[in-house]
């Protein structure tokens, strides 16, 4: 597990040099989704799972949310939100127990995980939120191989063996979509 982690660390910290990376952050057009998804109240608190840029987590918590953003890539962070975040760097399969919040939002991360470690974040995941919305990509992405020259999407998978996943650690899962699974878990 040390060596997936540092090996997937380094990766992430590689591709977040690269500008065009940073330009397309997903969690952004979701924010408001999530809320109303999950009914939300301002003031609750929120662990933004995967926070890359962190400009989501900076969304919710300009809207009165209480907001933990967690990453294991230590530059991932816009500069315009460095030091405005409770940002903690932590791999998604290993949290740690005290990191708890009510919701969580994780947009553009699972489809990133290698596929031997997706069981251990989902249950990390789990463990540290009761309600989380998750935006899930089903495609390989176009960015990895012409930034850094591998892959980024590693589990790359369709919507039914997702819901299966899912299943395995909330009770109640909505799923939408086919591309991108949008899936409500509580």
């Amino acid at each position: 597990m040390i060596i997936m982690r540092q090996t997937e660390q380094a990766k992430y910290e590689k591709v977040w040099t690269h500008d065009r990376y940073r330009q397309n952050a997903p969690g952004e057009k979701r924010v408001a989704h999530a809320i109303k998804a999950l009914g939300m109240p301002i003031g609750s608190s929120v662990i933004d799972f995967g926070c890359g840029t962190g400009r989501p987590a900076f969304a919710l918590q300009k809207l009165g949310f209480t907001v933990i953003a967690v990453d294991h890539a230590a530059n991932c962070l816009d500069t315009q939100v460095k030091g405005m975040l409770n940002f903690c760097q932590h791999c998604l399969w290993e949290l740690p127990d005290d990191l708890t919040a009510e919701y969580g939002f994780c947009t553009d991360v699972m489809e990133h995980i290698p596929p031997d470690y997706v069981e251990l974040t989902l249950a990390s995941i789990r463990k540290a939120v009761g309600a989380v919305y998750f935006q899930i990509s089903t495609r390989p992405d176009g960015l990895g191989k012409p930034l850094i020259g591998e892959p980024l999407h590693l589990t790359v998978q369709n919507k039914d063996w997702w819901e299966e996943q899912l299943r395995l650690h909330w009770i109640d899962v909505d799923l939408t979509g086919d591309r991108d699974v949008i899936a409500i878990c509580r």
